[in-house]
């Protein structure tokens, strides 16, 4: 008989949000393998609650829970970052029915945010559920949580949270090195489960190539992951002559925050002028982003920029990828993002964020002129990233943890 996952991710399909897309795969394979899942996910637009997936509103609880939200509420005021702690209590709540109709094996949840770690704990430890907690992104050593305060809060949730959980996962080897390193404790609860893509998603196929040629950055600008210093490359390109209006156009297709376009304001404008440069904000459908991937001549990946180092892999690297449509990106020597584009057999070009803009144009321009073909990725990244089989190795996490008859210490 097949044993119940309780799954806790506040992104789930419909909402196109990176962070669905993990969760996703682990709900459609997971069940190959003798475990049916149990979702409770935040209510989006065109969500629809079924037996299996439950999504609930901030304020969808009763009684003491109703109290518990308006609690949270004012602890998530407190808080530096916006964890959506005032979803935890109609979370709890949802999973709580859930556990009265048909009680659950094993609890998994998935960040971020930070909430589904703490309403899956709860559910942990009342119904005393083995629990894996996945961490798309880390706590501590996360470039996108950097306030003063925020450091400390980080370190105090990330050891509650290792300190209950029965196993962590990373998604990168370097962010579980770093967790090793800092709780040799706990080094055991520690494994690494790559993203990927989903076997079920059929590729972007390249469309035939027509004038002016398109560099496409598809999804998000935030953080340390700006636009900057490509700007500056691609001004001295259009300044030298090495790129014409007509001939190509890069184009940043998808939402920006924290003002991604401010130090390099100048450039984005002039390039704009020439027809060089298009921008098109906002939140766009993943069909429309795939659209645009498909018609690109070349694919613009920023992993951190003014940054040493880089610990994650931006998600739309396994899209890009699967594609076979040559890569431009600017990533920290030694990064994962970099060791998976070094051996994915696409054709690249990486950068250095801390290489001279004259040295990067001159490569960029280079790479440009006499632009590969698009060439589909090697068998290591599509036997790697595959989504089917990493959830293969997660079922193999949670038949360990059930046999041994795991409890909280």
């Amino acid at each position: 008989m097949a044993r119940l996952a309780q799954l806790f991710a506040y992104h789930y399909p419909p909402s196109n949000a990176s962070a669905a897309a993990r969760l996703s795969r682990f709900a459609r394979y997971l069940p190959e393998h003798g475990y049916r899942c149990r979702v409770v996910a935040c209510r989006v637009p065109d969500s629809g609650s079924s037996r299996e997936v439950v999504y609930v509103g901030l304020g969808d609880s009763v009684g003491l829970w109703k109290l518990a939200w308006w609690v949270a509420k004012g602890v998530q005021r407190l808080a530096p970052y916006n964890d959506r702690l005032d979803w935890i209590p109609a979370a709890i709540y949802a999973a709580i029915q859930q556990q009265d109709r048909e009680r659950a094996s094993a609890v998994l949840s998935s960040s971020p945010p930070l909430a589904t770690h703490l309403a899956a704990a709860w559910v942990s430890s009342r119904y005393r559920l083995p629990w894996v907690a996945d961490f798309q992104d880390p706590l501590a050593d996360n470039p996108f949580r950097e306030r003063l305060w925020g450091q400390l809060y980080d370190r105090l949730m990330e050891h509650w949270i290792f300190g209950r959980a029965a196993v962590v996962l990373a998604n990168t080897e370097p962010v579980a090195e770093r967790w090793r390193s800092r709780y040799p404790f706990w080094a055991a609860k520690f494994r690494v489960l790559p993203n990927g893509f989903d076997p079920a998603e059929p590729p972007i196929r390249p469309a035939p190539q027509r004038d002016p040629r398109l560099i496409v950055h598809a999804g998000s600008l935030y953080g340390h992951r700006r636009p900057t210093q490509f700007m500056r490359v691609w001004h001295y390109l259009a300044s030298h002559g090495w790129v014409r209006p007509g001939e190509w156009q890069a184009a940043f297709v998808g939402p920006a925050s924290d003002h991604p376009f401010r130090d390099c304001a100048r450039e984005c404008s002039e390039l704009q002028r020439a027809g060089l440069v298009i921008l098109e904000q906002g939140s766009k459908p993943k069909a429309v982003l795939r659209d645009w991937i498909q018609r690109a001549s070349a694919l613009l990946l920023l992993d951190l920029v003014g940054r040493d180092e880089s610990l994650q892999i931006p998600a739309k690297l396994f899209d890009y990828v699967r594609s076979g449509i040559p890569i431009v990106a600017w990533s920290p020597l030694g990064s994962p993002t970099r060791s998976i584009l070094e051996r994915s057999g696409v054709p690249c070009l990486l950068v250095d964020p801390r290489e001279p803009v004259e040295s990067v144009a001159v490569r960029l321009g280079n790479f440009l002129v006499n632009i590969p073909e698009p060439s589909p990725p090697g068998s290591w990244f599509l036997e790697t990233f595959d989504g089917r089989r990493q959830v293969a190795q997660l079922a193999n996490v949670l038949d360990v943890l059930l046999e041994r008859g795991h409890a909280l210490e």
